[in-house]
């Protein structure tokens, strides 16, 4: 078989450098030790992204007396640049600034009811134009934006709480930033967010969103699974059968029913009250209120059922939440785990490690890779 030799120097390249982010500081002997490359070659690219200032020297490794000369350490350069990454819900408008490992740099929300379009990009604009200068070589490198709703190959399919239209909103901030834009689903995101910021390699996972809807963003095989049109992992369209036999366009939806939204709107009406928060739901159900106990132990009961469908369909190593309400009240993990005891195999369902940042984390992660030029490859970001 004939390599091309370009292709065989990009291949290299991306190697050597995933070497050096995943396993910085590191010396060049110990890079050609891991990847099985000789010693000038990775010499010779380690130079070269010395020279674009994507890596950097680190000094001499420390040895032991009469071992020789020392060795020269580098490490990715994390303040190569930085990129921005926003949250579009219905109700808040996040934007999160990392530096090229996914260290965090500046954080900023904005509410948003029933906002337009104009309205969100002007939001958007206006966060950005308020960013301090940052300390970094090059700038903004790249924008990831988060929607709540169903993303296909960069575009918006649907979204349940604003109205996009058709609205290009890749197109016109890569037209006013000359930066990457990438757009993906929030669930999605999270479940990026659960692999590239942990230093545990998993080949399969699924991250169950809960938040003014349900999602699940699905990992199989280390890679992103959205289906033909992006709607893989859209749980909260599941159909509820009720009593008897319904028209099925008549039967409630997952999310009108327990997403985070519909589950206080349930409290509230119990409680005869207009208004009912996540912080009255918890500390009613902290006091033992009989009403708030018997709703959480419908809801698990619902979220046990959809959590056996996602086991049954895609066998995950784990299954993450990522949920205000469980991070708050984290004996509903444990109810749905012990509803599913019935199944011989239950994969670990574990909370999320960051709840308010993981979709915006896992934005960063896609953004830095495309920065990188380095898509589907393992990296491994700080946390």
């Amino acid at each position: 078989m004939i390599i091309n030799k370009d292709v065989m120097r990009d291949h290299n390249e991306r190697s050597v450098l995933q070497a050096i982010v995943n396993h910085g500081p590191i010396a060049r002997n110990e890079i050609s030790k891991l990847l099985g490359l000789n010693k000038v070659t990775v010499s010779d690219i380690v130079g070269t992204f010395i020279d674009r200032k994507l890596v950097s020297s680190q000094g001499e490794k420390a040895s032991s007396p009469g071992s020789g000369r020392r060795a020269e350490l580098v490490a990715f350069n994390a303040t190569y640049g930085y990129v921005i990454n926003f949250s579009i819900s219905g109700e808040i408008l996040e934007m999160l600034v990392t530096q090229l490992d996914g260290r965090a740099l500046s954080y900023s929300e904005s509410p948003l009811n029933q906002p337009t379009v104009s309205e969100i990009t002007t939001k958007m604009t206006d966060m950005i134009g308020q960013l301090p200068a940052f300390e970094v070589e090059n700038g903004l490198q790249a924008i990831s934006i988060a929607i709540f709703g169903v993303v296909y190959q960069n575009e918006i399919v649907t979204s349940p709480f604003v109205d996009f239209g058709d609205f290009d909103l890749v197109s016109y901030f890569q037209d006013r930033y000359h930066v990457p834009v990438i757009m993906e689903n929030e669930a999605n995101l999270a479940a990026v967010f659960e692999q590239d910021f942990s230093k545990q390699e998993l080949q399969s996972i699924v991250t169950v969103s809960i938040h003014e809807g349900i999602g699940a963003g699905i990992l199989l095989n280390k890679q992103l699974y959205r289906g033909n049109y992006g709607r893989a992992g859209e749980i909260g369209q599941i159909m509820i059968p009720g009593a008897g036999k319904q028209r099925l366009a008549k039967l409630p939806s997952f999310d009108r029913e327990w997403s985070e939204a519909a589950l206080l709107k349930k409290a509230a009406r119990l409680k005869g009250v207009d208004h009912y928060s996540l912080v009255q739901l918890v500390q009613a159900e902290a006091q033992g209120d009989p009403e708030i106990a018997g709703l959480l132990e419908n809801l698990c009961y619902h979220l046990a059922i959809v959590t056996s469908d996602l086991i049954v369909a895609y066998d995950p190593q784990m299954i993450f939440f990522n949920s205000p309400l469980v991070e708050q009240l984290p004996e509903l993990l444990k109810n749905i785990q012990m509803k599913l005891s019935f199944m011989p195999l239950v994969p670990p369902l574990v909370m999320s490690k960051d709840v308010k940042y993981a979709t915006l984390l896992g934005g960063a992660s896609l953004a830095i890779h495309q920065v990188l030029d380095m898509p589907g490859t393992r990296l491994i970001f700080h946390h």
